[in-house]
């Protein structure tokens, strides 16, 4: 596990070892960079790694999460305007467009499905009223349907970057907001399936 850094110098010199780990891994596979390796770039010694990690995966974690809370942070700056479903979700592609470099190191070294593991299970309740969204549902399956879409999200993001971004981020939010108001299978009957 990372550790959580209670001063500002801490915080800065963690995220001076994710970006250098993030430096690493455009140039080589995940497999190969190792805690050692990270240390002699960084020029410090490798207990100084461990005050802020356990392991190389949780550098690998803390990157991720940590350009969520980026994410996080750039979509709070814009709170007091009026927002719509496709304005957010426009802000949503425009952010990750820019951040091609991470994409691409993770997909190099099969690392996506990790970067969408720790983004669906980034926690979202402080700024997403699941009630608000799906008032008939309690809050533990409404959860999961907001993963499942989120699933969702973050796979055709992917697949965006994967096609080089060659779709506006406007239009990919028109797209996303489709995805998420049309229900797949408005009725199963209509499929041949009992509801």
């Amino acid at each position: 596990m990372y550790k959580l850094c209670k001063t500002e110098s801490a915080t800065k010199r963690q995220r001076d070892i994710e970006e250098c780990f993030l430096t690493l891994l455009k140039q080589k596979n995940y497999e190969d960079i190792t805690v050692t390796e990270l240390c002699e770039k960084m020029k410090m010694p490798r207990k100084a790694f461990y005050r802020y990690f356990d392991s190389k995966e949780d550098a690998l974690y803390a990157l991720i999460d940590h350009k969520m809370l980026e994410y996080d942070a750039y979509t709070n700056n814009k709170s007091n305007t009026p927002r719509s479903l496709t304005s957010e979700l426009e802000d949503y592609f425009k952010y990750w467009m820019g951040k091609r470099e991470l994409l691409s190191a993770l997909d190099k070294s099969s690392l996506l499905g990790i970067f969408i593991d720790r983004s669906v299970n980034f926690p979202i309740g402080d700024r997403v009223s699941i009630s608000k969204f799906l008032p008939a549902e309690k809050d533990e399956v409404g959860h999961k349907i907001l993963k499942f879409a989120f699933v969702g999200l973050c796979y055709t993001m992917i697949e965006w970057y994967r096609s080089d971004f060659n779709t506006p981020p406007r239009e990919m939010a028109k797209l996303a907001c489709r995805m998420l108001r049309v229900p797949l299978f408005p009725s199963l009957s209509d499929i041949g399936f009992v509801d």
